[in-house]
């Protein structure tokens, strides 16, 4: 597309600037095209294109015969290296990563299939055919099972190149908030878990019961980083998912390596008001929190 419009430019130019030719000077319309194409050439600095062919222009050419033309094809090839090099490309990044909203309603965590939210997602993005990973999955939640927050970030390689999808979900407004980056590097990619298994085990936690479990609490909060670790804590009580069943993760079992789906209460410490009663400040920290692995793998 960047070609089409750089071609389209040049051939608009070269018509109108035979037209202003007032000498006569032989080999004339080459000599238009050479002034274009110095005008619009580019020097790449550490992926910044800078029009060198321009200033080059600048410093060393001092044309005699139909001056003017020769500075017109100059301008108009660093228009369009203005075009192509740095508009063009800025609305294409703009334009990719533009926020899509999808409209959903969703109602109680505790009822909530986090499975068919993901192929929700997967669905309106048209990602069902790609292989996608999670990472920072975070889920905010009364005692009632209202939802106050629920994020998650998934990630597409296709070829040397990592897709960033960030899916936030607006409780007031009832929709997803999807914002979609590219980045060159992701240095976690292969630790990160399959999406698909992330949510089909996380399906299988009964966030009611657990909840209970932890007492009564300001909110509740549901996070993995996706990653795989290294995990050896004897000092609390853990469970691990294995086919479909939650079990007990004995210290005679670590250490072990998987995937940590972390939960826990946030008990408030600290409530700071102003003159009329408003909260200004307050201060959380988290407490009853237990941990469920899944894919994991023993040590001998």
């Amino acid at each position: 597309m960047a070609s089409f419009i750089y071609n389209v430019i040049l051939i608009a130019s070269f018509i109108f600037l035979l037209r202003k030719k007032d000498d006569t000077e032989s080999y004339f319309p080459l000599k238009i095209i050479g002034y274009f194409l110095l005008g619009s050439f580019a020097f790449n600095l550490n992926q910044v294109s800078l029009p060198l062919g321009f200033i080059l222009y600048l410093l060393f050419f001092r044309p005699k015969l139909n001056a003017h033309v020769k500075r017109m094809a100059a301008v108009l090839g660093v228009f369009s290296f203005i075009i192509v090099h740095w508009i063009f490309p800025f609305g294409i990044n703009q334009w990719e990563n533009r926020s899509i909203f999808i409209e959903h309603e969703i109602g109680s965590v505790y009822t909530m299939d986090f499975q068919d939210e993901y192929e929700l997602i997967k669905q309106e993005l048209n990602l069902e055919n790609d292989f996608l990973k999670l990472g920072d999955f975070k889920a905010d939640y009364l005692e009632d099972g209202s939802i106050e927050e629920v994020s998650w970030q998934l990630v597409r390689q296709d070829d040397n190149s990592f897709y960033l999808y960030y899916i936030q979900y607006d409780s007031g407004r009832s929709r997803y908030q999807v914002t979609k980056s590219r980045a060159d590097t992701w240095l976690q990619y292969d630790r990160l878990t399959d999406a698909d298994r992330f949510f089909e085990n996380l399906d299988e936690l009964d966030i009611k019961d657990l909840t209970k479990t932890k007492g009564s609490f300001s909110f509740y909060v549901i996070q993995s980083s996706g990653e795989r670790v290294f995990y050896a804590e004897e000092d609390r009580t853990d469970f691990f998912v294995s086919n479909g069943e939650i079990q007990l993760l004995d210290h005679e079992q670590l250490p072990v390596e998987g995937y940590i789906v972390s939960t826990f209460a946030m008990k408030k410490m600290e409530e700071e008001k102003d003159d009329k009663g408003r909260i200004i400040h307050e201060s959380f920290e988290g407490t009853e929190s237990s941990n469920y692995l899944f894919d994991v793998e023993f040590g001998e």
